[in-house]
């Protein structure tokens, strides 16, 4: 709980002094540079070209109910909100859940709800047919990504589908850089109280494929997701069960 009590801070830090940059880190948008309308239309690119990718899949079988793990403004919450009848947003914030609910345009079609914990509870089993989540995993500790991947299946029904991307490991092999990375983020947290730095953290492709698996899903595609950033070997996952 210690944990997910400084990572809400911090995202509350974040939707308090730069939102929009915080969830698109884009240099040139840093300190408020974000113009709310293209902001949101990023999402609605980016979900539309997700949905493009995804018809070759045959997955969703239905299209009631979204999921939007990881919410922040509800930039893809609010896009997704186009293809489903249904999107919930959850997130750990709840500075991020209150920019989400004053730039909703998607009426009661899309909610958005606070997840301070470690799973998914709040939720049925077999709840959503379509769960998405970008960008987000990779902020989080390994084991707390692995125990939000075996929630994502627990909560998707059968037939719908579940897309994911997280990195699996830094292209560089240096163990220093990595424990200097590593360091600099528990100094960043304990020592200076920096905020607004956010960890990285990728999950090896392998380890992620046998918990899918072991949680009951069935891997639909794997393929290479450069959204982490040219430092990192990502992927974006597609499952069903």
């Amino acid at each position: 709980m210690k944990l997910r009590s400084h990572q809400q801070r911090q995202w509350d830090h974040l939707a308090l002094n730069d939102p929009f940059w915080g969830i698109l880190a884009d240099p040139a948008k840093r300190h408020g540079r974000w113009d709310p309308d293209e902001f949101f239309a990023t999402g609605q690119a980016e979900i539309a070209a997700v949905m493009h990718d995804i018809e070759d899949l045959g997955y969703p079988r239905a299209r009631k109910r979204a999921l939007d793990f990881g919410c922040g403004t509800g930039r893809a919450t609010q896009a997704l909100a186009d293809w489903f009848d249904h999107v919930t947003g959850v997130d750990i914030s709840p500075s991020m859940l209150d920019l989400a609910r004053k730039y909703n345009r998607a009426g009661a079609r899309c909610v958005y709800t606070l997840n301070a914990d470690g799973d998914l509870h709040g939720f049925d089993a077999n709840h959503f047919d379509f769960i998405y989540s970008r960008l987000v995993l990779q902020h989080l500790r390994p084991r707390q990504s692995r125990q939000y991947v075996r929630e994502f299946l627990r909560v998707l029904r059968p037939s719908g589908l579940l897309l994911f991307q997280l990195p699996s490991r830094r292209r560089y092999r240096s163990v220093l850089h990595r424990l200097g990375s590593r360091w600099f983020f528990e100094a960043a947290r304990r020592v200076l109280h920096l905020r607004g730095v956010v960890e990285m953290h990728g999950i090896f492709r392998d380890t992620i494929v046998r918990d899918v698996q072991d949680s009951g899903g069935r891997l639909l595609d794997v393929r290479s997701d450069e959204s982490a950033g040219p430092e990192w070997e990502s992927y974006l996952y597609a499952v069903t069960k």
